[in-house]
């Protein structure tokens, strides 16, 4: 009774205020004669919100309902409204998904458990990894310092890039920001991991993942057009090096900011830049982006912030490479079909790209296969070990529009460094099925002039096997810091003596010059960024150069002016110099030719040392038979690669054919000279390939599952082609002996204009274990003979034989490795030999 007493009385005395205020308030009015509109009441502006919102939908529903008619009225074919029709649906389910990604990474940002719970496929990195720690700490103090982060973002860009960009060039006069908003969103930290291990005593090194989903609002104005970007997203690994590490305050000297690998970056174009959100442009557009911020915050970039007087911000921005990595990108297997086919199965067009921090390598396109071959060579300089890693992507090119993605692998360059040598076949992610056949060596950087002999000699050991003339041998290091008394565009051609006329002597046709320095060996070229209206620049920067011989090379400096377009001096310098100087290095002002002008380089040559020897890997080293070269040598052991007779030769050059089989040419060889083949007799299987024999590769075994003998043929060598041909079509035809039946009689695929063919086919027969001990094969290579040769009769088409005496292979039960056998020529085939003798003379 007292409880409910007192809620009597509550409500009484409610009561009783309200119509207090009621009447002290005059119907709404506060007693200082502001009207309050009533909670309940809408508002002015609410009704006028809803009103334009309304307008809006009539309009928009009344400009589609025009745009049907005049569709009719101009009689359009229906094929404009279904392009139309799918260019709006593919915008508005990429708008949809774009705007849901903000969504969740501003809820993440606001309440991050509630946001994982709800969605745990897009966990932060201190959930994967044990060693990542969270930084809640730190996403609040960015939190409060994001406002002036703001303010200090726009002064930098007004202040300092827009002035830029204005004198870069004439038609960027009226460039300016007109508008710069970072946003209430600020970035998130989603962990934190620290370095202890592999560290230097002197620095500190520690990754953050950054993810920065804000809505920032960032517009550009050029006279009358307006252009921006909002919604911009960006997830990645950011690297921070404090280093050095002093005695006195502030016990840091500098930091240095980049990301390991290319970010993921993500935006939406406004105004005027919207057009270019179609398919294909936009694509093009963001990877420019992705480009622009590549050169300036990934690796090999960097963003120096010197903390102490008299630091050198060159060494901060661009220290020594810690080596390189030597990449064999061999093949793939078991691909996805990307392409559709009407009357077969579909294929691809696959081809690969690799990516080492900033750099990117893509290989070759191979049409139509899904165990793509490629047998290429690549070498990235690495700058950082720890953290690092190599994304691979594998890609169908579909020209006309955006290639399908087949999948992606990433490898992690620090456990390459720890073996040495990697081969590996990597499975690809986010992709049904697939993978790749990678070989890796890690080089690294030695000052010892010993070293280059080592290393010369390992780079023609790698070109004997494979097609890989691009191999380095040493890394030159260039710093280019500054130039003093450049001399004045087009003065070089009156200059007397090797001394330039002084400037005040020169009547000035212009303003000061812009130069920059152009660097080139071989086919080589960087440039630094010019440095505007001044005859003293300032660049300090630094640029990597692969030297596949330092003993022949030269490095080509030329200072140019960006407006004219002219060489204001040059200077040629041997990479040989650099061998006999202390540590291989030198820094000093060099003297540009015909002109007192200095350009100011650090120069530092390495040679690339691998501790770890890469495997000799024989049964891909595919020569052509020297039958103009004498008797064979026999085959080495299989700890040794094959060598030539040193009698046979005086000089051992070597060449590709068509193919890219390695082609031998002896000088002072025999050309009357034929090569020994080996007599009919039972086959037995060798040792080894042997470079200068005619060999078949297989691989012999019965499996119990499936009853059944599985015949795997994996390549030929040095196959003699045809009289007056020069390449050969093989393939192989096995019988299994001695009944000749239709179930015994197998054959594979066709190797076009190919004397050193690979198959890797297995071929099957319905044979039992103990039947099969009692049976031979008969394996013929034959030579793919068109419709008028078998016609005409020619040739047996026969390029070697070989029978196999099933009882006499060990282990047939089992799975057994490889094993090569020696071809033996036809009687009818043997009298193609001087005609073959000639073919190879000529090669």
């Amino acid at each position: 009774m007292a409880d409910g007493s007192e809620s009597g009385a509550g409500s009484a005395g409610t009561q009783a205020g309200r119509e207090a205020g009621s009447a002290a308030g005059g119907d709404g009015q506060a007693p200082g004669g502001d009207t309050q509109p009533s909670p309940s009441t809408p508002s002015r502006l609410q009704v006028n919100e809803d009103l334009l919102v309304l307008i809006k939908k009539y309009a928009m529903q009344l400009g589609l309902l025009v745009v049907v008619w005049m569709v009719g009225y101009w009689a359009f074919s229906v094929s404009w409204i279904m392009l139309g029709l799918f260019v709006w649906m593919w915008r508005e389910k990429r708008q949809k998904a774009k705007e849901f990604k903000i969504k969740t990474a501003r809820k993440a940002a606001q309440n991050e458990q509630e946001t994982v719970l709800a969605r745990l496929e897009d966990l932060p990195s201190w959930v994967y990894f044990p060693d990542v720690e969270r930084a809640e700490w730190l996403n609040k103090i960015l939190a409060q310092l994001w406002p002036y982060v703001g303010r200090y973002v726009e002064d930098i860009l007004r202040t300092s890039v827009e002035p830029v960009v204005k004198d870069s060039h004439d038609m960027l006069k009226s460039f300016q920001f007109s508008t710069i908003m970072l946003g209430d969103m600020p970035p998130r930290v989603g962990g934190i991991q620290v370095y202890t291990e592999h560290v230097h005593r002197n620095e500190i090194i520690l990754d953050m993942e950054i993810m920065y989903a804000g809505d920032c609002d960032i517009q550009i104005r050029m006279k009358r057009f307006l252009a921006g970007i909002q919604d911009l997203q960006i997830h990645g690994t950011l690297r921070v090096v404090m280093k050095p590490l002093v005695k006195f305050s502030p016990l840091i000297g500098g930091i240095t900011v980049f990301f390991l690998n290319r970010p993921e970056i993500d935006f939406n174009l406004t105004n005027l830049a919207d057009v270019f959100d179609f398919p294909g442009l936009s694509s093009l557009l963001k990877g420019i982006v992705a480009d622009q911020v590549s050169n300036f915050m990934v690796l090999p970039n960097r963003y120096p912030m010197p903390l102490i007087p008299d630091l050198e911000v060159a060494k901060l921005k661009y220290p020594m490479p810690v080596g390189v990595l030597r990449i064999h990108l061999k093949e793939a297997k078991e691909l996805m079909r990307a392409d559709v086919g009407f009357m077969k199965k579909g294929k691809s067009d696959p081809y690969c790209t690799l990516q080492v921090g900033a750099q990117s390598f893509r290989s070759k396109t191979i049409e139509n296969s899904l165990e793509p071959r490629w047998n290429e060579y690549y070498e990235a300089v690495v700058d950082q070990l720890e953290g690092q890693t190599m994304q691979v992507n594998m890609f169908d090119e579909d020209p006309g529009s955006k290639d399908d993605p087949l999948g992606n692998a990433a490898v992690s360059i620090s456990e390459v460094v720890k073996m040495g040598f990697s081969d590996m076949w990597l499975p690809l992610e986010d992709a049904t099925t697939g993978q790749v056949h990678l070989r890796m060596s890690w080089l690294s950087l030695s000052s010892q002039m010993e070293a280059l002999d080592k290393s010369l000699d390992q780079m023609e050991k790698v070109k004997r096997i494979a097609d890989a003339d691009a191999l380095s041998s040493a890394l030159l290091v260039v710093r280019v810091d500054s130039a003093k008394n450049l001399p004045m565009p087009g003065m070089l051609k009156n200059t007397r003596q090797g001394r330039s006329i002084p400037r005040w002597t020169v009547k000035k046709s212009g303003s000061d010059p812009n130069p920059y320095v152009e660097l080139s060996v071989a086919q080589k070229h960087w440039k630094t960024k010019p440095q505007y209206n001044t005859y003293e620049p300032v660049w300090e920067e630094a640029f990597n150069f692969l030297i596949q011989n330092p003993l022949h090379q030269e490095l080509l400096a030329e200072v140019k002016d960006e407006k004219t377009k002219k060489t204001l001096g040059k200077k040629v310098i041997s990479v040989k110099s650099l061998l006999t100087l202390d540590r291989m290095s030198t820094k000093r002002p060099f003297r540009l030719d015909g002109t007192s002008a200095e350009l100011h380089m650090e120069l530092i040559l390495r040679i690339l040392s691998s501790e770890a020897e890469e495997s000799d890997d024989l049964d891909e080293i595919e020569p052509v038979s020297p039958t103009a070269a004498g008797p064979s040598t026999p085959a080495a052991p299989p700890s040794e690669p094959a060598q030539p007779s040193p009698a046979s030769s005086t000089e051992d050059r070597q060449a590709n054919n068509s193919n890219g089989s390695v082609v031998r040419r002896r000088i002072n060889a025999n050309p009357a000279s034929t090569p020994t083949r080996p007599k009919s007799e039972p086959a037995h299987a060798v040792d080894g390939p042997n470079p200068y024999a005619c060999q078949i590769q297989l691989s012999l075994h019965h499996s119990a599952d499936t009853d059944k003998l599985l015949v795997t043929v994996h390549k030929a060598t040095n196959l003699m082609p045809l009289a007056n041909q020069k390449m050969c079509d093989p393939y192989v035809r096995i019988y299994l002996q001695p009944d000749k039946n239709r179930s015994g009689r197998k054959k594979t695929s066709v190797v076009k204009d190919n004397i050193n063919p690979a198959w890797d086919e297995t071929l099957e027969f319905p044979v039992t274990l103990a039947e099969a001990k009692q049976r031979s094969l008969d394996i013929v290579i034959k030579n793919k003979r068109s419709l008028f040769e078998t016609i005409r009769g020619n040739s047996s088409g026969s390029l070697g034989r070989v029978e196999v005496d099933l009882s006499k292979v060990d282990n047939l039960a089992t799975q057994n490795n490889p094993i090569w056998f020696e071809l033996k020529q036809d009687v009818g085939s043997l009298s193609r030999s001087s005609s073959v003798s000639s073919y190879r003379s000529e090669l």
